[in-house]
């Protein structure tokens, strides 16, 4: 169950995650940008010093992809080659071109920073003139536009700078057509405000939680409508299974629906790695084996109260408390995966937790596994009078550590569940009835008329007692010893009630001594008069 779920959640299962952009990579961009703002041409290089550090290729990259994320079009235009322009492309001025830019570069290429040369005279080994930085490629309709970095005079002193070439900002207003917002994103990017979070526009988050939302919508009419078809159908189904199909099925269907029927016109990377991130989905599939394991619970304890075994249903709680606990554990490493966050490291330090923790905690262990067997065969229950080993006693408590026994002696015995559950346990409790077997020896010169008389009248002594059960009541000759010779009588009591038993054994007893002195019978050697238990 949870490798499937692993390999669900995993990023490569989504076939449309072609760059692998992970919530962790974007969050990296913006600290790289903002880390190469901060350090200027503080580095090994002779960088020409610029307002805007555009001395390297990587540090005006940044500087765009900076300020055009803080919404300063106006300072991001610093870092477009505007010069030879189109009269069409000058038409939409410096800010709007790079905002234009900024979408496309959001929705159609992934700007590695630390892919591009921080060198003052860039990377002499690419494909393109020694003048240019290739930033990336973005795939269109018509082929393949490179987007790049050109190394120009500055104006005001000829001092070499970088700038986005003017022959990438040519091709922003054909690139926006393709990559470009739709009218209703256009609409909404320039009306809310301009907060984000993880790299994703407060427009975005409102624009495809509403459309997810109207997805819950539509499904929660569904199974709603499923629900109350399946109680007309069937009368006795469970009031947890009809929360259940309405809860987190309900909210699971929602997000895999989501997720296969996505929106992509206003889709940037940052709103991808949030989707390949899984949160919402990861949450859902959590909450959705949360609720399973409570419906199984529900399941189980009304099989284990059918089955009087009442005492497995507290074994229920603690073993759905340890599913829940994977649960958790499996789904927070999923999701930390899907952001980009390695979790073998945390993997390996929990497998060598788990070894160290396993080694010290075996006997605990053992004993646990002894209280759930104890729990769900239910050899004795709380209450039960007892044989275990050569000791007896009443069962006060089933622990998960061990067993607590109250001794005929009134001492209380407390055995470990790993070997109590090894243990010989005679279970007086469940017997249906009480065994009546006294030991009867009579003298050896007892004559035979004498003792065939006794035998009979105690026969139908005991056929005809009331609390005497018809069969097997047995009356016989056992045999010969040296001391004398022995009967055998069984019969039973029917009765569970020890006091009823009790005086029930107690009367016969005395009726048989009286059937004794009747036939002159002497009894040579008596061994428990009673011995049922």
């Amino acid at each position: 169950m949870f490798a499937s779920l692993l390999l669900f959640l995993s990023p490569e299962a989504f076939a449309y995650q072609e760059e692998g952009v992970s919530v962790k990579q974007v969050l990296e961009q913006q600290e790289d940008a903002e880390k190469e703002q901060l350090e200027g041409a503080e580095n090994a290089f002779d960088v020409p010093s610029d307002e805007f550090n555009r001395g390297q290729p990587r540090s005006a990259m940044a500087g765009f992809l900076r300020a055009a994320r803080n919404n300063d079009f106006a300072l991001a235009a610093n870092y477009l080659d505007l010069r030879n322009l189109s009269d069409a492309t000058k038409v939409y001025g410096g800010e709007e071109l790079a905002r234009k830019l900024y979408v496309i570069l959001n929705r159609s290429l992934w700007v590695d920073l630390h892919a591009i040369s921080e060198h003052p005279k860039g990377n002499l080994t690419e494909e393109v003139p020694s003048y240019r930085e290739l930033v990336g490629k973005i795939t269109t309709k018509n082929g393949r536009v490179n987007v790049l970095l050109q190394r120009i005079p500055r104006k005001e002193d000829r001092v070499r700078i970088w700038k986005i070439s003017n022959a990438t900002v040519e091709q922003i207003p054909a690139l926006y057509k393709e990559f470009g917002y739709d009218a209703y994103g256009e609409w909404l990017s320039r009306h809310l405000p301009s907060a984000s979070a993880f790299g994703v526009e407060l427009w975005q988050w409102l624009y495809y939680l509403s459309i997810t939302f109207a997805y819950y919508l539509a499904v929660a009419i569904v199974t709603f409508i499923a629900t109350l078809i399946i109680k007309r159908v069937n009368k006795e189904v469970k009031p947890y299974t009809i929360s259940f199909i309405r809860g987190p099925v309900t909210l699971l269907a929602t997000i895999i629906i989501a997720r296969s029927i996505l929106v992509e016109e206003n889709m940037t990377f940052a709103v991808r790695a949030i989707f390949e991130g899984a949160t919402i989905l990861i949450f859902a599939w959590c909450w959705f084996f949360f609720r399973a394991v409570d419906l199984v619970n529900e399941v189980m304890k009304e099989r284990f109260i059918s089955q009087e075994k009442p005492l497995a249903v507290y074994l229920l709680r603690p073993a759905g408390t340890v599913f829940k606990s994977i649960i958790v554990i499996v789904g927070f490493l999923v999701w930390l995966e899907n952001l980009g966050f390695s979790a073998t490291t945390l993997l390996a330090g929990l497998g060598i937790g788990g070894i160290a923790f396993a080694l010290a905690a075996q006997k605990t262990i053992e004993n646990i596994i002894g209280a759930v067997t104890l729990y769900t065969s239910a050899p004795v229950k709380i209450g039960d009078y007892c044989r275990f080993g050569t000791q007896r006693g009443v069962v006060e408590e089933i622990g998960l550590r061990a067993t607590r026994i109250r001794t005929v002696e009134r001492t209380v015995v407390h055995i470990a569940n790993s070997q109590f559950v090894d243990l010989q346990i005679e279970n007086y409790t469940e017997r249906e009835r009480i065994a009546y077997r006294p030991r009867i020896r009579v003298a050896p010169d007892t004559k035979h008329a004498k003792l065939q008389a006794f035998m009979t009248d105690f026969k139908a002594l005991l056929d005809a007692h009331d609390m005497i059960l018809e069969k097997p009541c047995r009356v016989f000759l056992r045999g010969f010893t040296v001391q004398g010779l022995d009967l055998y009588v069984l019969a039973y009591v029917g009765t569970l009630d020890w006091e009823l038993y009790l005086s029930t054994t107690s009367e016969i007893n005395l009726q048989a001594l009286e059937l004794l002195n009747k036939h002159d019978v002497k009894v040579v050697y008596t061994i428990d008069m009673n011995t049922a238990t």
